[in-house]
């Protein structure tokens, strides 16, 4: 009965990491009813570095380092705020903070898009008046020269905003990204929020998402053995759940260039809220 929750887990962790970002806090939260906490964070750690690396071999060819870049070393500073926070933080108040702040990052992310939306440029019309002023080409061609520098400036800026609204998200999701893994292996929904921002493609984000967190998991993995979440007993039942994992990727990579991006992004939304939700109650 256990071999079989656990291979149900590891399916929906492979769905997390090929498919539907999120997925897999569906059956994770389960797995601490059915096996000790330590032992199921320790096979769970386990299992997501499994399904990490099946989906950055599906997903090879598709990744963003440079959003890795920015976002990466933020990491290490949430990290350490994460470990101070638990030396004042009770249980209980550590699940309420991160789900406050995934329903904050949630709310932002839904606002963000609508603006976006909105904010969408159309075609200009033709003018309705055919028998307007007719231009003089010389008038317009002086114009023309004088609005240059101007324009260029203003070309400039606009460039220059969205390359610093990159850095200062990839510092603020990547510290909350580090802070909530830390106290809660909750970073997942952070992290989906900031590449949703990214306006990735669908492949993009799975393949950028699988390195990100193969990297994040890796480093927690040593203070898991330290710690004695993970041990040579548990390797038999990780071991039997490779070829469900493989499968579950293998299908996922199958289906994710069938997907459609607006469901994509919608189950994103609401499989983060309901991790938020999960924390707060």
């Amino acid at each position: 009965m256990i071999w079989l929750a656990v291979a149900a887990v590891a399916a929906l962790i492979a769905l997390d990491k090929s498919l539907l970002p999120g997925a897999s806090i569906l059956g994770i939260g389960a797995l601490t009813n059915i096996l000790p906490a330590k032992e199921a964070t320790g096979t769970t750690l386990a299992l997501l570095i499994v399904a990490d690396w099946m989906a950055i071999w599906a997903y090879r060819d598709s990744v963003d380092w440079g959003s890795l870049r920015r976002l990466l070393p933020n990491v290490v500073l949430g990290v350490g705020l994460g470990a101070l926070f638990l030396f004042v933080a009770d249980n209980d108040l550590t699940k309420r903070v991160i789900g406050v702040i995934i329903l904050v990052f949630i709310g932002w992310n839904v606002v963000s898009m609508l603006r976006e939306r909105r904010n969408r440029p159309h075609a200009p019309g033709r003018s309705e008046d055919p028998s307007g002023p007719v231009e003089d080409p010389e008038a317009k061609n002086i114009a023309m020269v004088s609005d240059k520098a101007p324009q260029d400036a203003a070309a400039d800026e606009a460039s220059a905003r969205p390359a610093a609204m990159r850095r200062v998200r990839g510092v603020l999701f990547g510290s909350l990204a580090g802070f909530t893994t830390m106290v809660a292996n909750a970073g997942g929904p952070v992290t989906a929020m900031y590449f949703m921002t990214e306006r990735f493609p669908v492949r993009l984000f799975l393949g950028t998402t699988a390195w990100f967190y193969l990297i994040v998991n890796l480093v927690k993995l040593p203070f898991a053995l330290g710690l004695g979440m993970l041990g040579v007993e548990q390797l038999p039942m990780i071991l039997a759940m490779v070829p469900v994992i493989g499968l579950t990727v293998a299908a996922g990579r199958r289906l994710s260039g069938r997907i459609n991006p607006t469901f994509f992004n919608t189950a994103i939304i609401v499989l983060t809220l309901i991790t938020g939700v999960m924390l707060l109650v």
